[in-house]
């Protein structure tokens, strides 16, 4: 797989100018990669679903999440900071951006994006053999029992222990001028979804 620049939303927002420090207490630096999986979308910029693993890509992300109120998180993409949410296993973040879509007369388009992944601990990672299983947000994710050797990914004695992440990311592409037209009659300029598997392995050596 490629890691090529971010198509959607990461790139807008990955491009803003920004220099975030990390707040709270880190969960961890990840290296993750996306998949294309389902969606309706036709634009140029983004990956087609037919193309499978070879329209991917990578892009790093930092997650933390506030001492005060662990249901606040944050995520780090770039140099961009984002709001997110964590539940003690499961972090999410939502994020909006404009974007310019050669199909339509409109600019900007705006692309709102949802990346929602399951975090594993050292622990649940090893009873899933050290991989993604397929309904990480659904179920998936061995349930925390501490007489059983399972433990949860935060908090523990010494922070967060995280090391792999699965889940999706989903980009919605939003046409909200009715006036927005296509910019040739075989164009489609309109409001679509893509889905992506989404799969993280926290960096070596890093927090």
């Amino acid at each position: 797989m490629k890691k090529i620049r971010l198509q959607i939303a990461l790139a807008a927002l990955a491009a803003c100018p920004s220099n975030p420090t990390i707040k709270g207490q880190t969960i961890g630096s990840f290296s993750f990669y996306a998949i294309p999986m389902s969606g309706d979308c036709s634009y140029i910029a983004v990956p087609p679903l037919d193309a499978g693993a070879d329209a991917g890509f990578t892009f790093d992300a930092i997650l933390s999440r506030d001492t005060a109120d662990a249901s606040v998180a944050y995520l780090i993409v770039g140099n961009v900071e984002r709001p997110a949410t964590f539940d003690g296993q499961v972090f999410a973040s939502t994020a909006s951006a404009p974007r310019h879509f050669i199909e339509c007369t409109c600019d900007p388009v705006y692309v709102t994006e949802i990346l929602q992944v399951a975090l594993l601990s050292s622990s649940q990672d090893d009873a899933l053999g050290r991989a993604c299983p397929p309904n990480p947000l659904d179920g998936g994710v061995p349930v925390a029992d501490p007489d059983g050797g399972i433990s949860p990914p935060c908090p523990t004695p010494n922070g967060c222990d995280a090391v792999r992440a699965c889940g999706e990311l989903i980009d919605n592409v939003v046409i909200a001028d009715a006036g927005c037209q296509p910019r040739a009659p075989d164009a489609g300029c309109n409001s679509c979804s893509t889905v992506f598997r989404v799969e993280g392995q926290k960096k070596a050596n890093q927090p």
